[in-house]
């Protein structure tokens, strides 16, 4: 009988053992993702891009895009050779740049982006917004777009051999405005 009690417990101890050892460790949890909307109430600035080193360029007219406050095109990245392009259109509410500004960024992003003055809705600042390929042709600079608080970010997309993993433009995104909310 005592036998069968030390074989049922050594068996018990060697599950426990084996259940912990597959188990995934605190380390390999995931970050918490900046984009879930936990900052969807959170009204930035252009100063909040000032502090993590965005460097401005231009400033749009946004007399002609509904409901933004302001937008510019400038330049972010953690060294000088890794800045890439981005353009901010702030708005005074999340809900103002879901409702008024999504399509107009939706327009400019993506592989099918609309990059020739004559057919986009706005024309502010379209020729910042491509790039040329071979045979003159455009491409677009931007590949997506995020709403963060009440800044829409169109996100870039490069491929470059200096800078790794700058083809998504998500991450790209990502990354800067981890940096905003690091100041928090």
């Amino acid at each position: 009988m005592n036998n069968i009690i030390i074989k049922k417990i050594t068996i018990f101890i060697i599950t426990i053992i084996l259940i912990s050892c597959n188990t995934k460790s605190p380390t390999n949890v995931s970050k918490i993702d900046i984009l879930d909307g936990s900052y969807d109430l959170k009204v930035f600035s252009k100063e909040s891009f000032d502090l993590i080193g965005f460097k401005f360029s231009k400033e749009y007219n946004v007399e002609k895009l509904p409901d933004a406050v302001s937008a510019y095109y400038g330049f972010w990245g953690e060294g000088s050779y890794e800045r890439l392009s981005y353009e901010l259109r702030f708005y005074s509410s999340h809900k103002a740049a879901e409702a008024s500004g999504s399509f107009f960024a939706e327009e400019v992003t993506g592989e099918n982006a609309i990059l020739k003055k004559a057919d986009a809705t706005w024309k502010e600042g379209i020729k910042d917004r491509s790039g040329s390929e071979f045979f003159g042709s455009l491409v677009p600079k931007y590949l997506d777009y995020v709403i963060f608080g009440n800044v829409i970010v169109l996100c870039p997309s490069e491929k470059s051999s200096a800078v790794r993993d700058v083809w998504n433009p998500i991450e790209n995104c990502r990354k800067m405005l981890t940096k905003i909310t690091n100041l928090e």
